[in-house]
């Protein structure tokens, strides 16, 4: 893997990079979407990752299994759902949009889970924003307006998100599919996503 095209690298509760003309795969979830004890136990796994050089087999297997983790959970809604309420879904929807639109940023596609968002974006030529900030951005936009419409306060999202720049045209293809399968592999999901 070549890391020389670098824009910008960063390390919350995971570890971000950006890349020139990166086109990113994003997971985003609600606050309370998995369990305390998975929490806890993947907090512990990510520390191990400090330690694994970047460019490595070993770090990309090691963020398969944490994504697998985090999907097993989340693809069966545990937690709050506020997006089985479909004016909650289509808020999400009208801020993913509008934020990409804004900030010139452009999606590829996107699926609006129970409690939980993908998204495949990448910034536009004119665009100012790098992908933390954009991030930052739509996380607060959509917030304020969900909970606004659920007449609460208080954090909606996850602290943090997972990111992954796209490699290859057939790591693009493998993300479009996974976006697009996404709801027909959710065991408690009903409805119809809104997706892209």
């Amino acid at each position: 893997m070549d890391l020389r095209n670098t824009k910008n690298y960063w390390r919350s509760r995971l570890p971000h990079w950006e890349v020139e003309n990166g086109l990113y795969f994003i997971t985003l979830r609600v606050a309370d979407s998995m369990p305390r004890d998975v929490q806890n136990r993947l907090e512990e796994e990510r520390k191990t990752l400090e330690s694994i050089e970047a460019s490595s087999e070993e770090y990309e297997q090691y963020q398969r299994v944490v994504f697998k983790t985090c999907e097993k959970y989340l693809d069966s809604g545990y937690g709050n759902c506020p997006f089985e309420d479909e004016a909650i879904a289509k808020c999400m929807e009208l801020d993913i949009l509008g934020s990409c639109e804004k900030d010139k940023w452009n999606v590829d596609r996107y699926c609006i889970m129970p409690n939980h968002i993908h998204l495949l974006v990448w910034p536009t030529e004119g665009a100012k924003l790098l992908l933390k900030d954009f991030m930052k951005r739509l996380k607060g936009r959509s917030s304020f307006s969900i909970n606004k419409l659920l007449s609460r306060k208080g954090r909606f999202w996850q602290v943090d998100w997972f990111d992954r720049w796209v490699r290859s045209e057939a790591e693009l293809q493998r993300v479009r599919r996974y976006i697009s399968e996404n709801p027909k592999k959710a065991e408690k999901y009903t409805k119809v996503p809104y997706m892209l």
